[in-house]
C-alpha cells in the first residue's frame, strides 16, 4: 500500500468512528467533536478541549499523517520480523511455557493481517485521545498540578525528553494510564461487538476471526506505545519526572486490563473460546513478540535489556515509590474525574485492587 492509500484508509476509519460519536453522544450533550489531520513530520496526536467541563463539550482530536504512515510501515515490518525470526531458538526458548504461542494468524492473508494490526493501533490512539477528552484531563492536570490552564494534551514521538516537576509528572502519568484504560475498553468492546455480536445476538460463527484480531490489536497497541516513546531511555523512573510513562509500564497496565475484561469473571470462554490461561498467554505473547520486534530495530546492546519486556507490575524495581505515587494520585483525582467524565462505560475507569495496593504499600510521593 502506498502512502496516499494509507492516508485515505486512515481518514476513512477515523471519520467513521467520529461521525458515529458526533451523531450520537456529542449530539445528546449539545457539543461537538472535530477531527483534523496535520502534516507535522512526527508521529503525533493531540486532544483539545476548549470549554469548561460544566459546558457542552467542544473537543478536537488531531492526528499526523506521519503517525498513520509509520504505524502501517511498523505493521509491515512486524510481519517481516515474525516471518523471518519468530521460530528462532532464542524466541522458542522464551515462549516455551506459552500456549498458545505467539504467531501470526494463518487464516488471514498478509495484507489483511497488516491492515488489521494497523487499524487496531490507529483506533487505539484515537480512543486514547478521546479518553483524555471525556475525562477532561487538561482541566484535571491544571487543577491538581497547579499548572496554568491546559486545553491541549499532546502525545508525540521524541528522541529526547524534558523533565518536569514531580507533582506535574505524577498527575501527567496517572492521566496517561487513565486514557490508556479508556482506549483499551473501547477497542476491546468494539472488537467484541464486531465479531461476536450479530443482529442483536451473541454468535460463535466468527470466534476464530475474533481471536486473530485480538492478537493483532495487542500487537498494534504494543508497537504504538514503543513508537510513541521514541528512542528515549527505557530505564524506569523511581518517581515520575517526565510527561509519559515508559511503554512497558503502560503495557503492564493495558495488557492485564484486556484479559481481565475478556475473562468476564470466568465466563468469557463461552463467548470467544478462550479461557483465562489462554487469554493471558495470547495477550502477553503478542506484547512480548512486539517487544522483540522493537528490540530488533533499536537494540543498542546484545541481549534483552532489563525492564524492556513486561514482567508484571509487582516486578517493577520501583514498585513502592513509583506505583505508590500513581495510586495515591489516582485516589486524589478519582472523584473529580467521575464528576467531569463526559461519557463511557464504568469499565473504562482506571482502578487498582486492594491486593495490589497492599503489595505496593510503602513510600509514596
Amino acid at each position: 500500500m502506498n502512502d496516499i492509500d494509507i492516508y485515505e484508509l486512515s481518514m476513512d476509519v477515523i471519520s467513521s468512528i467520529a461521525s458515529d460519536l458526533s451523531g450520537g453522544i456529542y449530539s445528546t450533550l449539545g457539543g461537538s467533536l472535530s477531527i483534523s489531520w496535520t502534516h507535522e513530520p512526527r508521529v503525533c496526536a493531540w486532544a483539545e478541549s476548549n470549554r469548561a467541563p460544566e459546558k457542552p463539550p467542544s473537543h478536537r482530536i488531531v492526528i499526523s499523517y506521519e503517525l498513520a504512515r509509520q504505524f502501517y510501515r511498523d505493521a509491515e515490518d512486524y510481519h517481516d520480523f515474525c516471518e523471518r525470526n519468530h521460530l528462532e531458538s532464542q524466541l522458542e526458548l522464551f515462549f516455551k511455557d506459552l500456549d498458545p504461542k505467539p504467531r501470526l494468524p494463518d487464516r488471514l492473508a498478509r495484507g489483511d493481517s497488516v491492515r488489521n494490526m494497523f487499524i487496531g493501533a490507529l483506533t487505539w490512539v484515537f480512543f486514547h485521545e478521546l479518553g483524555h477528552l471525556t475525562q477532561e484531563h487538561g482541566f484535571i492536570r491544571s487543577k491538581f498540578s497547579g499548572a496554568k490552564q491546559i486545553s491541549l494534551l499532546e502525545d508525540c514521538e521524541s528522541n529526547g525528553y524534558q523533565s518536569i516537576n514531580t507533582r506535574a509528572a505524577v498527575i501527567s502519568h496517572v492521566t496517561e494510564f487513565a486514557a490508556d484504560i479508556e482506549a483499551t475498553q473501547s477497542c476491546i468492546g468494539e472488537l467484541m461487538r464486531h465479531f461476536l455480536y450479530q443482529d442483536g445476538e451473541w454468535t460463535k460463527e466468527y470466534i476464530p476471526s475474533f481471536q486473530d484480531s485480538l492478537y493483532l490489536v495487542v500487537c498494534g497497541i504494543s508497537c504504538a506505545l514503543y513508537r510513541f516513546y521514541g528512542e528515549r531511555p527505557v530505564t524506569p523512573e523511581a518517581v515520575p519526572s517526565t510527561s509519559h510513562p515508559t511503554p512497558v509500564r503502560r503495557l503492564e497496565v493495558c495488557v492485564p486490563n484486556i484479559f481481565e475484561k475478556l475473562d468476564l469473571g470466568g465466563h468469557g470462554e463461552q463467548l470467544h473460546g478462550l479461557n483465562r490461561k489462554q487469554l493471558v498467554h495470547l495477550c502477553s505473547g503478542a506484547a512480548y513478540n512486539s517487544g522483540f520486534f522493537w528490540l530488533s530495530l533499536y537494540a543498542q546492546e546484545n541481549g534483552i535489556p532489563d525492564n524492556f519486556m513486561p514482567k508484571g507490575l509487582l516486578q517493577d524495581p520501583h514498585k513502592e515509590s513509583y506505583w505508590g505515587a500513581i495510586v495515591a494520585a489516582w485516589d486524589e483525582i478519582e472523584l473529580e474525574i467521575k464528576r467531569v467524565r463526559r461519557f463511557g462505560n464504568e469499565l473504562g475507569l482506571l482502578s487498582f485492587t486492594e491486593k495490589f495496593r497492599s503489595d505496593i504499600a510503602g513510600e509514596c510521593v
